[in-house]
């Protein structure tokens, strides 16, 4: 599972929401799978207001999916609107899934 924590400016997470739209069909295009967006209804402070993760079979394929996503211009693009929305930048964490059996 590869998540990114977004922390928004105050008013903007709606905008967020909606430019995270665009980020899952572009991620779909790469060859992602399953993005989802979290909306933080309840959190502790300092934790991110809006989240957003996508599932991958293994680590190779996601840094491959990454990468295709990273060169297209359409996600530099993106990638300066989202700056000018956001207190810092996104951090990515990669979690292994433990199915419980």
């Amino acid at each position: 599972m590869s998540r990114f924590a977004f922390h928004v400016l105050p008013g903007k997470t709606g905008e967020v929401e909606g430019e995270l739209q665009k980020l899952a069909a572009m991620v779909a295009k790469a060859g992602g799978k399953n993005p989802r967006i979290l909306h933080a209804h309840f959190a502790s402070a300092g934790t991110p207001d809006v989240v957003f993760e996508q599932e991958a079979s293994d680590l190779s394929g996601l840094e491959t999916q990454i990468k295709k996503l990273t060169d297209s211009n359409d996600f530099q693009i993106w990638t300066k609107k989202m700056s000018s929305l956001l207190t810092e930048s996104p951090k990515r964490e990669i979690y292994l899934i433990c199915n419980l059996s």
